[in-house]
């Protein structure tokens, strides 16, 4: 037996539980939400866009917004997985939601936004952004280096493509090496 086998022996064996209360894989939204909270975004959208649904109606437009937004910031890219993000027993506390609605439920909520609504929401994005604008300015940071030095960083992907097809070259692709790709 070689020496890593003995070692691999000697360590004790270490049981994995995940039976802790308040444990969530979404830990990186609870600041999200917490900065909704101080933006008062729920308020803000609820004055903004007047939609009110029936009176046995669980939950309302602002509540579709919010889901829809915390899942877009999530990683989300459909009402299914909106509705896997807030299954999530943490997160949905925070709201104070018992329950989740199901994707077509949260998908009839967002049909009921208009042209109109869109525009009055794109509004309300750059009220906030004035507001988190004003609270800079306030806290004494200076902006000038902020303003002054501004970074863009674009990445691109390689598409591998095979035969000679117009526009693709040999060149830099990780997955299959010397294999031409569109690299834009």
């Amino acid at each position: 037996k070689t020496i890593a086998q003995n070692e691999e022996r000697r360590q004790p064996k270490i049981k994995t539980e995940m039976s802790g209360k308040g444990l969530t894989v979404h830990a990186g939204l609870l600041p999200v939400l917490t900065f909704m909270g101080k933006l008062l975004f729920r308020q803000r959208v609820q004055e903004t866009v007047r939609k009110e649904r029936g009176a046995n109606a669980r939950y309302q437009m602002v509540d579709g917004v919010q889901m829809v937004v915390v899942g877009l910031i999530a990683g989300a890219t459909s009402m299914v997985q909106v509705v896997k993000v807030w299954s999530d027993e943490v997160l949905k506390k925070i709201p104070g939601w018992k329950e989740i609605p199901v994707d077509s439920t949260i998908g009839r909520i967002m049909k009921l936004v208009s042209p109109g609504d869109i525009v009055e929401l794109t509004g309300i994005i750059h009220r906030f952004r004035g507001q988190v604008w004003k609270r800079a300015v306030r806290s004494g940071h200076t902006l000038r280096s902020a303003l002054s030095d501004m970074w863009i960083d674009v990445d691109s992907t390689v598409d591998g493509v095979y035969g000679d097809q117009q526009g693709a070259e040999v060149g830099y692709n990780p997955k299959k090496k010397g294999q031409k790709a569109y690299h834009p």
